[in-house]
Order: C-alpha cells, then structure tokens, then sequence
C-alpha cells in the first residue's frame, strides 16, 4: 500500500510539472484560482498570512530540523538523526534543483511579501511538509498512546495546509506551485519513514521510547497480579 501511494505521488509531480512547463493539464487551474483568493484578501487575513508564512520559513524550518536532530543524537537515536538530516536535506536540494529547471516566474499579482526566486515549487511548503512531517513521524513513532499521536498528526497536517495555502493568499506562488510543494514533501516524508521502519523491522531497532500506554498496567503487573 506504501508504495501505490509513493508511485501516486511521484505521478501526481510528474502531471503538475509536465503541466506546468506546457501551460496546460492541471496548471490551467492557477490564473483562475489565483484571481478568486486575491479577490478574498482583508486587512485581517494579511497580517495572519505572513505569520504563518515565516514560521514556515527557511530559518524556521532549519531551526527545527537541527534541534530535533541534537535531541535525537543526544538520545543515540541515530536512525531517526539520520532519517531527519537527510529529509531535511534532500528537501532542500529538491528545491532548489527544481526551480533552476522549471524556472516558473511568479504570478503576476501585487506580491504582499518579498521573494526573489522562481516559483515552482513553492520552496515554504516543500520544506514544511518534510521537515515537519518527518519530526512528526519521528514523534508519533516515540508515542505509544492513540490520543497524542492523533493530536501531532492533526496539528502537522494543519500547519503545513496553512503555510501552502499563505503562500497564495500572499501572491508569491500559483496553486500548482504549493501543490507540488505538497506532494514532494509528503513523497520525502513517506519514502524515508518507509525506509526508517523496514531497517528498524530487520534490526530489531525500536524507535518508541519507553512508556505505558492506555492498555498497559502502569506498574508491570498483570492484571491478574494485582486482583
């Protein structure tokens, strides 16, 4: 099943860029799209837009990728240190591999932050997703309980949908641009927790820190034992 979806994703930036090379496909969608959410943007929206927009930044996602990365090393959590590093990485060279290919400029709207770059793919998501998705693939692995597991997925999945849908808002990239942010994201996230599972499966490797969960008896006796 992890594979159908990894070979989903790699279709799915394969039709966005062919689309967006060719001016057709899929990228037909983005001068509409982008006309409609300039047209819904206010004087309280912008300000929300562009703090979302910097936590979703090239600092900030470094930032968070190097302290997850010390306080792994620090636990000896090197496959986990490793799966971060070069997801955090390879992210970063994907960007700027593709946008020297594509070279997409970047719509012709009033742009309510800077931005020097080309635009595909949108640099803020891809990293986003990636870099928070692996640190919140490594924190679900270290949880044993359902409830905080949901709650990181949850708030993962929130933050990176509102960095990609800011970067629109604020004019600084097409629709297709953040969706293959997205995609490529989840394709580096996905394909390195496959790899991290697989290697921890064949080497006996736990990646979960030690904790009771909601079905375990907090003081190790069975359930038997303590009648």
């Amino acid at each position: 099943m992890v594979w159908v979806a990894l070979m989903f994703l790699v279709a799915a930036v394969a039709a966005l860029t062919v689309g967006v090379v060719t001016r057709g496909g899929v990228a037909r969608i983005d001068a509409p799209t982008m006309d409609w959410v300039v047209s819904q943007r206010t004087p309280g929206l912008t300000p929300i837009a562009r703090t979302v927009t910097d936590f979703g930044g090239t600092l900030a996602m470094t930032i968070l990728a190097v302290l997850t990365c010390a306080w792994l090393a620090r636990r000896q959590r090197w496959p986990e240190f490793v799966l971060t590093a070069v997801v955090g990485a390879g992210a970063g060279l994907t960007v700027l591999v593709m946008k020297a290919l594509v070279g997409r400029r970047r719509p012709g709207v009033d742009h309510l932050v800077t931005e020097t770059s080309h635009s595909y793919p949108s640099g803020h998501t891809l990293g986003t997703t990636a870099v928070v998705g692996v640190v919140a693939a490594v924190t679900v692995l270290s949880l044993r309980q359902r409830v905080p597991r949901a709650a990181v997925a949850a708030v993962a999945v929130l933050f990176t949908l509102a960095v990609g849908m800011s970067r629109v808002y604020l004019g600084v990239h097409w629709p297709t641009d953040v969706l293959a942010g997205w995609a490529l994201g989840t394709l580096w996230t996905l394909a390195g927790v496959t790899l991290l599972r697989r290697y921890t499966a064949r080497t006996g490797a736990g990646t979960a820190d030690t904790e009771p969960t909601d079905t375990e008896p907090a003081t190790g006796l069975s359930p038997t034992a303590r009648r």
